[in-house]
């Protein structure tokens, strides 16, 4: 099977307006915009004369990142809705501090709990993600570039070493804007993660400053 590339979205409004992430649809910041032409002209010279299927999540964020990505590589993304972030239910569009007085509180199991009303729960985050990712690699023909979000990614990276939905309260990663992470199947049919939040373009370019931790 061919590689699998995971690249986040570039940098946000909701990173810097104090906006909660989740579905909340904001499109790229300036930084994040050039955070983008970075990460495209870096794909360009990696997936040069290679076939590459390519989907982004339809949230904004995603969509522009994709944009962007697509001018250079000369191939028109594919919008997938399942590819988005959490559903962080009513929370969506609201401030962060606004978000944290509905907060639910934790409960157990962690992939049964609801953080919000009208949310997903994490399982079904979890499984929305691990079913659009079957779908995908089934119809597979060249390698796969997906552009979606920190949480989907962790989601797809865990889909893909077969984790269950429960690991993901016991793992983490972070997922950095324009971040690459490159997903493989080694000779003896191993699921291998080969690169994970590679963001060398940024620093490079002088690009990182304003990169969130989480």
């Amino acid at each position: 099977m061919k590689p699998i590339i995971l690249v986040r979205h570039a940098q946000s409004q909701h990173h810097v307006n104090g906006l909660t992430g989740g579905w909340t649809d904001t499109g790229l910041t300036d930084l994040g915009r050039r955070q983008a032409a970075c990460l495209a002209s870096r794909l360009k010279q990696e997936l040069e004369d290679m076939p590459v299927r390519f989907y982004c999540s339809d949230l904004k964020r995603a969509s522009q990142t994709a944009e962007v990505i697509s001018r250079e590589i000369g191939i028109t993304p594919q919008l997938v809705p399942e590819l988005r972030e959490f559903n962080n239910g009513i929370a969506a569009g609201m401030l962060r501090e606004e978000a944290d007085k509905i907060r639910r509180e934790l409960t157990e199991p962690f992939g049964d709990w609801q953080p919000y009303p009208e949310a997903e729960t994490w399982r079904q985050f979890y499984l929305r993600t691990a079913e659009c990712m079957d779908r995908l690699i089934e119809e597979q023909e060249g390698l796969l570039l997906l552009v979606t979000h920190g949480g989907t990614l962790v989601n797809i990276v865990a889909w893909w070493l077969q984790l269950d939905g429960e690991a993901l309260s016991k793992i983490s990663f972070n997922a950095h804007p324009t971040g690459i992470s490159v997903l493989r199947t080694n000779r003896w049919g191993s699921h291998e993660l080969e690169r994970l939040n590679d963001t060398a373009h940024l620093y490079a370019a002088g690009l990182a400053e304003g990169v969130p931790k989480g």
